[in-house]
């Protein structure tokens, strides 16, 4: 028997190191590795440990297995059987036979009950998790060193917002609803006017007079006007139709649309065109819009 359970923990060790070398890509390997570095423990250390804890609970298992397989066998000897050994202990483990001793003399239907408690194991793991729900509950109610779950939120958001923040400012090209401003001059208009003509006019029409969706010549905005308020609707999208085009354009295509449909707002429509009825609020536009070529024709705003 010992034999047998040699070769076979020398098996799974054999496996177990096979596994730590083939078993992940080197991309996985790396960045976990650097995931461990800042507790100054290499990733092979844990993954040996790991092994090696593998390695002890299959051999328990395996003891176990065969010490259950002879005992119920009546082959421990009685002399075995008087000294109870540790692991009998800990899991209850007990010969068929010993049932009579445990009948509960109150049948149902002719069947009959053991009293058989919990194993000791299974209650040391239930009083640990009753012992640290009374720890986890007074270091999160009663005293100031529990870190919440809703802190260290806003402490990841706040972090991600800095990143973001410096990464926007050592990106040229990145532009959001954040740092966005309004195009004037006659090429990104142009550009935007392509864009637009391209994916846009048929919901807001050739001119921007409206069609499904809402005239962008009038002075009046659903969710504002402003180039920022527009380059996030075109972004992001609004609700009851307005689609995200996040996924489609990059940012400065978003910010070269968006600055064309803010210069939409208050151009005459050719004759025979009219604008869709005005919808939204009216929005008084500062010096953020752009020049007005002509007088302007009533409707309404984009999402």
């Amino acid at each position: 028997m010992k034999t047998n359970i040699l070769k076979t923990t020398i098996t799974l060790v054999c496996i177990l190191l096979v596994q730590t070398v083939f078993g992940q890509s080197l991309d996985d390997i790396t960045a976990a590795k650097e995931s461990y570095e800042s507790f100054n423990i290499s990733l092979a250390t844990v993954l040996y440990i790991f092994a090696f804890i593998l390695v002890l609970i299959a051999t328990g298992m395996m003891v176990i297995a065969v010490h259950m397989k002879r005992y119920m066998k009546g082959q421990m000897g009685e002399e075995y059987a008087k000294r109870q050994p540790f692991w009998e202990k800990v899991f209850q483990i007990k010969s068929v036979a010993s049932d009579k001793d445990t009948v509960i003399n109150h049948p149902h239907d002719g069947i009959y009950e053991l009293d058989n408690p919990p194993p000791p194991w299974f209650m040391f793991l239930f009083y640990g998790t009753v012992l640290f729900a009374v720890i986890y509950y007074i270091r999160f109610t009663f005293t100031d060193s529990g870190y919440t779950q809703a802190e260290e939120y806003e402490t990841e958001m706040k972090l991600a917002a800095a990143e973001h923040s410096t990464f926007l400012e050592s990106a040229g090209e990145i532009v959001d609803e954040n740092n966005v401003t309004l195009l004037t001059s006659v090429e990104d208009l142009e550009k935007g006017a392509t864009i637009y003509d391209a994916n846009c006019k048929v919901c807001h029409g050739d001119y921007g007079q409206g069609t499904v969706g809402p005239n962008l010549t009038d002075v009046y905005w659903k969710y504002g006007g402003s180039i920022k308020d527009v380059f996030e609707s075109v972004k992001y999208g609004r609700p009851r139709g307005m689609q995200p085009w996040a996924q489609n354009m990059g940012p400065t295509s978003l910010q070269a649309v968006s600055s064309y449909v803010v210069s939409l707002e208050g151009t005459k429509l050719p004759d025979g065109v009219v604008g869709k009825a005005p919808d939204g609020e009216l929005y008084e536009r500062n010096t953020d819009a752009s020049p007005k070529p002509e007088a302007a024709s009533g409707s309404e705003s984009t999402s």
